[in-house]
């Protein structure tokens, strides 16, 4: 009976490594992101915790003050919107569309300009539910997490492309 255990133990493990799958390490952000100070959000903002956590998980020094040889992380915005996106016979709105925009840029220590990250956007899509308030918000919060994590993952890749490109200005 014990061995039957360790080989339906086993049996996903395999398969799962078989097929590629790997657990989420922690990110690849640029060593040039280390000293980093973040502004344009508040630390008690949910993609400021996200980032923060996520940048340290990579073995970046966050910094709480801007300092003259740290990357800076500059949020020129963040906006959030919600548009309808169907309505049922009875003029009720039945999906709503959420829809975060960040626009960021990156200044570096050795850098005279910015390096332009450009705009960022992410969404999800609800059915909406009148009848349970509650729980609307509930699932609003829920999505938000999902699209803030969406958009740290697109910041992480346009600031590897920007730096990629910074570094590459001197090549043919």
């Amino acid at each position: 009976m014990n061995r039957i255990r360790r080989l339906l133990v086993l049996l996903p493990a395999t398969l799962l490594s078989g097929c590629g799958f790997t657990l989420r390490g922690a990110s690849d952000w640029p060593s040039e992101l280390d000293p980093i100070y973040i502004d344009g959000l508040d630390a008690r903002d949910p993609l400021y915790l996200l980032l923060v956590q996520n940048l340290r998980a990579a073995g970046a020094d966050v910094l709480e003050n801007p300092s003259p040889v740290a990357a800076e992380l500059r949020v020129l915005s963040l906006r959030e919107h919600r548009r309808v996106l169907s309505v049922t016979s009875a003029a009720r709105i039945s999906e709503y569309e959420l829809i975060r925009v960040l626009d960021a840029e990156l200044r570096l220590p050795d850098a005279a300009e910015p390096l332009p990250l450009g705009r960022l956007e992410a969404s999800r899509i609800y059915v909406f539910d009148a009848a349970s308030v509650l729980t609307r918000s509930e699932r609003e919060e829920e999505l938000g997490r999902a699209m803030d994590r969406d958009l740290l993952r697109m910041l992480n890749l346009r600031v590897q492309a920007a730096l990629r490109g910074r570094h590459g200005e001197g090549r043919d």
